[in-house]
């Protein structure tokens, strides 16, 4: 008998499908990491690494990746897949990707509302978008959205190791909440007689996480002990009475006619 295949481990994962694993947009600090990643990705490129910076071609979350040891790339085309006409310059390539950037920001939000954007990160998505008169002249460059990135924090010299932790991060809350909707999916499958209520439970918080963030997944990996219904009720203690203010006294005191009040005379 053949023995069973080894799980491929995921190595990479598109933003698109972050995106719609955590049902939210991404926050402020993941798109500076982001950006800040595929930028130094394309500076390695036009340096003459194979693929060229030529062969990338952005559109869509669909076509950055993000990489385990915190890294990015993007979806390369060869030659015979796509002409010479459609190869992109380098204020091409950084415009794309702040489009990019702007839709993770904004994903899932209803269209009548609009993000409040950090002043920092407002300005340089208007750089690269060319929304800025001033930005059309020159063309923006690699180097000017790395130096934006590294100036955004504290300590400029440590942006590569704080951006690759922050893009790291991502892709690990991203594997954690697979590994666990599979765990739930192979367990539903196994105890098929059983009820599906716990399992309906489970995949209810696997909801909340996903718009609650990453913590609630630490709080599932270390175990939640229960208490029997009965034994939680002999615990609970009566409710502490708020602390009212004096005007809030004063008006009880009046509503329940503890006080006789007089009539005041001109």
């Amino acid at each position: 008998m053949e023995a069973p295949q080894c799980e491929q481990r995921i190595t990479k994962v598109s933003l698109a499908e972050v995106l719609r694993c955590f049902e939210q947009p991404i926050s402020e600090e993941q798109a500076w990491a982001i950006c800040f990643q595929c930028c130094c990705k394309m500076e390695q490129l036009s340096q003459g690494l194979s693929p060229s910076l030529h062969s990338v071609f952005i559109k869509g979350a669909g076509s950055i990746f993000l990489h385990a040891d915190g890294s990015a790339s993007f979806k390369v085309y060869r030659k015979s897949d796509v002409g010479s006409s459609i190869q992109q310059s380098e204020d091409k390539l950084l415009e794309y990707l702040g489009v990019v950037i702007y839709e993770a920001l904004d994903w899932g939000i209803d269209d009548k509302f609009e993000r409040e954007l950090s002043d920092p990160l407002e300005k340089l998505l208007c750089l690269m978008l060319k929304l800025d008169e001033k930005a059309m002249k020159p063309a923006v460059t690699l180097q000017d959205v790395i130096k934006a990135c590294e100036e955004h924090l504290s300590r400029p010299s440590q942006a590569s190791s704080h951006y690759e932790m922050t893009c790291k991060h991502l892709f690990a809350e991203y594997m954690e909440l697979q590994n666990l909707v599979t765990i739930i999916q192979t367990s539903r499958a196994v105890h098929l007689g059983s009820p599906l209520t716990f399992y309906s439970l489970c995949l209810h918080t696997l909801t909340y996480c996903t718009r609650n963030g990453a913590s609630i997944i630490c709080e599932l990996q270390s175990g939640v002990k229960l208490r029997k219904s009965t034994e939680r009720l002999q615990r609970c203690m009566p409710p502490k009475e708020c602390i009212r203010s004096p005007y809030e006294l004063l008006l009880d005191d009046i509503q329940h006619k503890r006080y006789t009040l007089r009539k005041v005379s001109d």
